[in-house]
């Protein structure tokens, strides 16, 4: 044992056991006091005896018998209640993210996300047991005073919620003060979007080759954004047209089948042609770094970044409108509603007993999506207050198809538009795909 000095505190060194013990002691002692003291100790650890040392001694030698969790000797009298350190926000959230039911959960990135936000705001060192109605109000006021939209705030008040709900189940708190507060009315925000198959085209050739990938699916399958990017291998099956989704793969935690278009089949097959190491993801991103998984942030980005290219004014379709288009397509070509929900998988609760009973085959999916059409009209973006039809996107397709044609003088273009069937619509096609080369 000896005594050194590290900085302006005195600290008592010694080895157990091959381990180099460092006890911090009280900062009013002096040099002398604190050699008395380590005599002191190395004598009552040797002898096993305790009761005979003078009070500062003892309370060192408390100190370090709670420091290195030894049994507590009797004649140090009984092991002393130290206060429990009160809970963190920070570490609360993590032992949420780590609870079985979040851990795999498809919706976790957001959980993610909203964290972040409540730790800026309400502070991560802040103690749960601190956090009142009158905070998360306080809180509420300044995020909608940040321009942030009430479904995102609402968002964060249910993360918020579930993380209250995992120390309840592990008895580290006594309520939950997010139930006592009413959700958000979000009818200010309510969307009713409709993107015309021209407008899906030009935003896509804005966008790299990976994240075409990402939105040509969700049009053709109506699947959200998590689904496509978690989309793992063995859930793809090309000679039966379906992806089969798991409860653990779905927002609703329910299966679900998802009924494959030719379209998507060449995106597919493409796609499971390269694979990322150590990975099964379908869709990866390949560059100068290698190939990995599509990253749940970098998916954020494109969209946004090809309507401000394009000089789309507001209100701007969201790529989450891509669902909504999806059913509106259906609903126009006829497809039976159950069909409908069965491939969206909508959750149960608002349908009838009749329409949960009955077994829908894999071929009623296929040739439901087989008869639908996808040219039902302009875009149409509703945000309440706020509607406006995109006819400006109109008539950019039709300048920008009017640019491709003047371009293509020579033969050889003029035979490829020729070829692909003389159709305007598919010549059409072709030129939006080019239309990076003229604008």
């Amino acid at each position: 044992m000896a005594v050194r000095q590290r900085g302006k505190k005195l600290y008592i060194y010694f080895r157990v056991n091959g381990k180099l013990i460092w006890l911090p002691m009280d900062d009013g002692l002096t040099q002398i006091e604190v050699e008395q003291i380590e005599q002191a100790l190395l004598q009552a650890i040797k002898l096993e005896s305790y009761f005979w040392l003078a009070p500062a001694a003892k309370e060192a030698c408390i100190r370090l018998f709670i420091q290195q969790k030894w049994e507590f000797p009797k004649d140090l009298g009984s092991r002393p209640q130290l206060p429990t350190p009160m809970l963190t926000l920070h570490e609360a959230a993590e032992l949420f993210l780590k609870d079985p039911e979040i851990k795999d959960h498809p919706s976790r990135w957001r959980y993610e996300a909203c964290i972040l936000n409540l730790e800026d705001g309400l502070g991560e060192n802040r103690p749960v047991k601190e956090i009142r109605v009158p905070n998360l109000k306080l809180y509420r006021t300044q995020r909608l005073a940040e321009g942030f939209k009430p479904a995102t705030v609402n968002w964060e008040m249910s993360t918020l919620s579930g993380i209250f709900r995992v120390l309840l189940e592990n008895e580290q708190v006594e309520m939950n003060p997010v139930r006592m507060l009413r959700r958000l009315s979000t009818k200010s925000g309510e969307r009713q979007v409709y993107l015309s198959r021209e407008d899906v085209e030009l935003v896509s050739a804005e966008c790299p080759d990976w994240f075409q990938d990402m939105i040509w699916i969700a049009y053709y399958t109506g699947m959200r954004r998590g689904e496509i990017m978690n989309l793992r291998r063995h859930q793809v099956n090309l000679v039966k047209r379906i992806i089969t989704l798991s409860p653990k793969s779905t927002k609703e935690g329910a299966w679900k089948r998802v009924p494959l278009r030719h379209e998507v089949l060449s995106i597919l097959e493409a796609a499971l042609k390269v694979q990322a190491i150590g990975c099964d993801a379908v869709l990866t991103v390949k560059d100068r770094s290698g190939v990995r998984p599509v990253g749940k942030e970098a998916a954020k980005n494109p969209w946004k970044r090809a309507l401000d290219a394009l000089g789309w004014e507001q209100p701007q379709p969201h790529y989450h409108d891509l669902r909504a288009t999806w059913k509106t397509n259906a609903r126009r070509s006829g497809m039976h509603s159950e069909l409908e929900m069965e491939i969206m998988g909508h959750e149960t609760r608002g349908r009838s007993v009749h329409e949960r009973y009955g077994r829908i085959s894999d071929q009623e999916l296929l040739k439901a999506v087989d008869l639908m059409t996808f040219s039902h009209g302009d875009t149409e973006v509703l945000v309440v207050g706020d509607f406006r039809r995109k006819d400006s996107k109109r008539k950019l397709t039709n300048q920008a198809s009017e640019a491709m044609r003047k371009k293509l003088k020579n033969v050889a273009d003029s035979k490829k538009i020729a070829n692909l069937g003389g159709s305007g619509e598919s010549a059409e096609r072709f030129l939006l795909t080019n239309l990076a080369s003229v604008l």
